[in-house]
Parts: C-alpha cells; sequence; structure tokens
C-alpha cells in the first residue's frame, strides 16, 4: 500500500453512539478494526484502517456538531471492493442524493458517490484508477467562433466544446476544461484572472499553470487549434499534455486582413 496516496493520517470523528458507528464502519463501510480505546487521553473510542493505510478514530460525544456547509471525508477505494461497498451502502439506504449539484460538476469518467454515517457525517467515496488520462471532450472539431470574436486578453469558456478558449497577445490556447488534479471540472474567475476547481481548491493561470507555492499537479491539458477561412477551429477528440516548460507557448494568430 505505500505507494498509495494517504489523504489524511488520522481523522477523528465524534459519534454518538459507539455501539452503532462501530458497527456501521466495520459492516457497512468495511473499514479494518484496530480496537477500543487505543488513544490515551481520548473519551471511549474505536479505531479503524482505511485501504490506503490512514487511521479513523470514533470518539463517543454527548453531543455531535452537525457538519459545515460542504465538509465531508474522501476514503479511497480500489475500483473491485468500490462497487461492492457502494452497492451495500445503497441498499442500507445511507446513499445521499443529488450531492453532484453541491460538489460541482466532475468528470463523467471518475467513479464517486457521497454517503451519510448514522450520525449523519458526509463521506465521499472515490475509485482510485492505476492511471489518470485526463478525458478528452470527444465533441470533434468545434467551430469556436471568428478570430474577431476573441479580442487580446479575453477567455471564452465555450460549453459544447468543453474547453476554455484564451486569447493573449502571442496567440491563442484552447485548455481542457478538467482539472488535472482530480477530475472535476473548472471555472474561469474573472477577477481574479485565474481558473478555480471548486472540488479541491486548485487553481491555474490563464496559461494553465498551476497557482502554487509547490506546485502539486501538471498544468492544463489542452486542445488543438486550426484557424480556417478566420474560424477557431479546436479539435475535442485529443487532450493533449502540457510540460511545465511549454505552458508558455500559444498558437499563433493569423493576422487579419481589412
Amino acid at each position: 500500500m505505500a505507494d498509495r496516496p494517504i489523504h489524511f493520517y488520522k481523522l477523528m470523528l465524534e459519534v454518538s453512539d459507539l455501539e452503532r458507528s462501530e458497527k456501521y464502519y466495520r459492516a457497512d463501510l468495511g473499514l479494518e478494526f484496530i480496537g477500543r480505546d487505543l488513544w490515551p487521553g481520548d473519551p471511549s473510542n474505536a479505531t479503524f484502517r482505511t485501504t490506503d493505510g490512514a487511521y479513523v478514530e470514533l470518539v463517543e460525544v454527548a453531543e455531535v456538531k452537525p457538519d459545515g456547509a460542504g465538509v465531508h471525508r474522501n476514503f479511497m477505494l480500489p475500483e473491485e471492493d468500490y462497487w461492492v461497498v457502494y452497492k451495500r451502502l445503497k441498499e442500507r439506504g445511507w446513499e445521499r442524493p443529488n450531492y453532484r449539484t453541491e460538489m460541482g460538476v466532475r468528470s463523467a469518467t471518475e467513479v464517486t458517490c457521497s454517503v451519510y454515517d448514522p450520525d449523519h457525517h458526509r463521506l465521499q467515496l472515490t475509485a482510485w484508477r492505476n492511471e489518470y488520462v485526463i478525458p478528452a471532450a470527444e465533441r470533434g472539431k468545434v467551430v469556436a467562433g471568428r478570430i474577431e470574436d476573441f479580442p487580446v486578453g479575453t477567455v471564452t469558456h465555450v460549453r459544447e466544446g468543453g474547453f476554455f478558449l484564451v486569447r493573449s497577445a502571442n496567440g491563442m490556447l484552447a485548455l481542457n476544461q478538467v482539472c488535472t488534479h482530480l477530475q472535476c471540472t473548472l471555472a474561469y474567475q474573472p477577477q481574479h484572472y485565474q481558473f478555480f476547481c471548486y472540488c479541491h481548491n486548485r487553481r491555474f493561470q490563464r496559461n494553465g499553470e498551476q497557482v502554487a507555492i509547490r506546485p502539486d499537479v501538471q498544468p492544463l491539458n489542452r486542445y488543438a487549434i486550426a484557424f480556417v477561412d478566420g474560424q477557431v477551429v479546436v479539435d475535442t477528440d485529443t487532450s493533449l499534455a502540457c510540460a511545465p516548460e511549454d505552458v508558455d507557448r500559444m498558437v499563433p494568430v493569423p493576422q487579419l486582413v481589412g
């Protein structure tokens, strides 16, 4: 398990009934039970280990505070285990309906769901993949508009093509709208001149480079651009990775005549 990323080392959750919650995390969620009262100084508690090697401590308290807006805990599972756990939780009535509208639009290739525990804590289950590939929109060659429709300095979301068209003094870019972190769909924030991922707070400059002190994901993927009879045509069938040293390479825009 050493090659799997650990989302947290130890997660502490307050529960109102330790016996009831222990049964849920052990039998329904399928975590590995480690033992009772293993953390000196904590109230009555039960400890579990997740598939990716982190620990979950359930602590019994008199009153459990409700989760705040957007709070959830993500548990990573191999895809074959994910479907077993998901089916069991759904059959037992723990699935959280309509959660995707709160979490933002996610890539169709991502396998994830949201569930409740007995104290109404929000949990997310996600299947990890051995290889992560940024999906292409696969909508063929999309005519975004005429060159003059995209003045220098603009960023335009072409919804039907699943990309952002960026125009600078040096040329154009067609950036895939899928975040290179974990498949969520990006939004453009014009007031900050950046792309933002609402799922995990990743930020990217208009050239697709991540905004971070220590970048932890690749620049945004791109689509090929062609100029045909003054129109901007974007090929959305292939999502092209961009090396960090190439983020400032733009597609030159032909000079308009007349």
